[in-house]
């Protein structure tokens, strides 16, 4: 899978990205893994756009995948390559 979030290019998993951006956060040790991370994203993801964002219950790959493509539709990210 591949990324362009402004002009950086994230490579990887769903997962490995999603981890890529929460290490890019002010401060990463505030989501002690890559979960807490993507459900954070997705509260502000809802807030921001008064969307819905229904993500799997178990496997973060299918978690970062789902959020992945929810930013996709809206506009946040430009997907290069979902393979």
């Amino acid at each position: 899978m591949k990324i362009r979030i402004d002009e950086r290019t994230y490579e990887g998993t769903g997962t490995e990205i999603m981890d890529q951006l929460r290490q890019g956060t002010f401060d990463p040790t505030e989501y002690p893994d890559t979960e807490s991370y993507i459900w954070q994203l997705r509260s502000n993801f809802m807030r921001a756009t008064d969307l819905e964002c229904d993500l799997p219950e178990t496997g973060v790959e299918r978690q970062a995948r789902a959020m992945i493509d929810r930013l996709a539709k809206v506009g946040s990210l430009e997907m290069l390559d979902d393979g």
